[in-house]
């Protein structure tokens, strides 16, 4: 499924955040494999945040055109 930026309406790429605590919080290509060695030794994605303590993953879209990356929140209480 294709995704269209809201900000400037080109196609997004599908992908994904994560981080598992030992490497930057990056985006990557959901069509594209990144091992773990690859991860450790390389600036390889979109650098997103800082790392963190615990590791995740989410399903996120970006914008190579204007540098944006959505993903859906839903926040359970």
């Amino acid at each position: 499924m294709s995704y269209m930026c809201p900000y400037c309406n080109n196609n997004m790429k599908e992908g994904f955040i994560s981080g598992d605590g030992r490497s930057r919080v990056r985006w990557e290509d959901a069509n594209e494999k990144v091992g773990l060695f690859e991860k450790a030794i390389t600036n390889k994605g979109c650098i997103a945040a800082k790392y963190t303590l615990t590791s995740f993953h989410i399903k996120a879209n970006y914008c190579e055109n204007c540098g944006k990356i959505i993903f859906d929140a839903r926040i359970i209480e």
